[in-house]
């Protein structure tokens, strides 16, 4: 069959965000410099903006690539449809983790590929007519490491990114992978148990030369954990430093303490400016419920010793987890309370599909407590600093963890839901807390 020659990659649309336009993603930029590499004939065009009113947008095009998460899945059959009405003979395929947790429902819809996994060999097979409808590549960690940096050089990349606007500290700046997966075996996480793929640290440094060149001097390092491994993540730190890139990063509260306050002296002392842990809850029930294996004392020492060290600290929590009463609720309060972060973001759990609690629910079994009541859009955070409630325990009804959940986010006011409660309040500059 012959090669397909022009390409469209979509980075799905985000309507429930109050600004989707922050943080730019990188999964169709992988995908575009792994086709060019191995199929430098083939036109990539990339966009995340578009008209579905107007479907001449996709006329160009033999295969519509779509990148989709789970709150974008009727967004992304949004443009399916429009594809499919107006161009039934052109391909259309979708990826990213909603085409992998949410599989069957994916194979039932008009998508003519489907990538539930790695999409880069994947996505070239598709191109040279050799691909099945259900594609699956599972890159192991030298595989992964032989990847192509995504594209962030060419005219297209640049003006792609470019449209995004993410500040750290008063400093433009974007986002970079150093790994993928993640090793915590927690109950409710689609990633669970997943193998750390790390990229090669030469391919890093070039990384950060092209995040340069686009005029950026900082850089949220967007793995689900960076603060894992004190040895692997020292020699990146000190190239970022090198060249004064300021950075976020992401981290795990009992990887982050084992090795005292000396990880985050590496991250203080290299530029580290923010360190986000996924803390989930203040109360040591809950977290032994979800296979944590992390204990309240090392989420309290995360913040202790980051904020030693000159980094400020955000906390993702959640309530409504397996368990979750009155009483593991007031822990998680005096949690926020007394630990000392910067910001934290709430949000009731949602037992996606891929997670072991999900999985055992949609098997019949008791959950510990727990009860899902309906799908959902799937989003933690929603416009104007909402969120949504679909889970319900013996104790506390979904309407009760709603209620709860706004009742903590206007009593403490954190910026990650500033949308919520800024209005409510006499403060008379919004700037006293970007």
């Amino acid at each position: 069959m012959k090669t397909m020659e022009n390409v469209l990659l979509m980075s799905c649309r985000s309507p429930y965000l109050d600004d989707a336009k922050v943080y730019p993603p990188l999964g169709i930029l992988y995908l575009k410099a792994a086709v060019e590499q191995e199929l430098p004939s083939v036109n990539i065009d990339i966009r995340d903006d578009y008209d579905l009113d107007d479907p001449s947008i996709f006329e160009p095009y033999d295969l519509i690539g779509i990148s989709v998460m789970t709150p974008q899945r009727e967004e992304s059959l949004k443009i399916l449809n429009a594809v499919k009405t107006h161009y039934p003979d052109k391909k259309v395929a979708i990826g990213g983790p909603h085409a992998l947790h949410y599989f069957n429902d994916v194979m039932k819809e008009k998508y003519d590929y489907v990538i539930p996994k790695d999409g880069q060999r994947s996505l070239v097979k598709i191109l040279k007519g050799e691909g099945d409808r259900m594609e699956f590549d599972s890159m192991n960690a030298g595989e992964w490491a032989n990847q192509p940096r995504p594209d962030r050089t060419s005219d297209k990349a640049r003006e792609f990114l470019l449209s995004y606007h993410y500040n750290i500290k008063d400093r433009k700046a974007g986002t970079m992978l150093t790994a993928t997966g993640c090793p915590m075996v927690c109950t409710f996480c689609e990633d669970a148990g997943t193998t750390v793929r790390w990229s090669p640290l030469d391919k890093l440094k070039n990384e950060m030369d092209d995040l340069i060149g686009l005029g950026y001097s900082g850089v949220y390092l967007f793995d689900d954990l960076f603060a894992i491994n004190m040895k692997k993540v020292e020699p990146i730190a000190h190239e970022l430093k090198k060249r004064d890139l300021i950075y976020r990063c992401n981290g795990q509260a009992n990887f982050f303490t084992k090795w005292g306050d000396d990880f985050a002296k590496l991250l203080g002392e290299t530029g580290c400016q923010e360190i986000a842990f996924g803390h989930e809850t203040g109360s040591q029930k809950i977290l032994d419920n979800i296979n944590k294996k992390t204990l309240i004392e090392q989420n309290y020492r995360s913040v202790e010793y980051a904020k030693k060290h000159g980094i400020k600290v955000k906390s993702f929590l959640m309530i409504g987890l397996p368990g979750e009463t009155m009483e593991t609720i007031r822990e998680t309060e005096r949690f926020i309370q007394t630990a000392g972060m910067d910001d934290f973001q709430l949000a009731i759990y949602y037992p996606y599909k891929g997670t072991k609690i999900r999985d055992a629910i949609d098997s019949g079994l008791d959950i510990q407590d727990l009860t899902f009541e309906k799908e959902g859009l799937g989003a933690y955070g929603q416009k104007g600093g909402k969120t949504e409630s679909v889970v319900r325990t013996k104790a506390l009804s979904s309407s009760d963890l709603l209620r709860i959940r706004d009742e903590l986010v206007m009593k403490y006011q954190p910026k990650s839901h500033k949308m919520m409660w800024f209005h409510d309040t006499h403060l008379t500059s919004e700037s006293e807390y970007e």
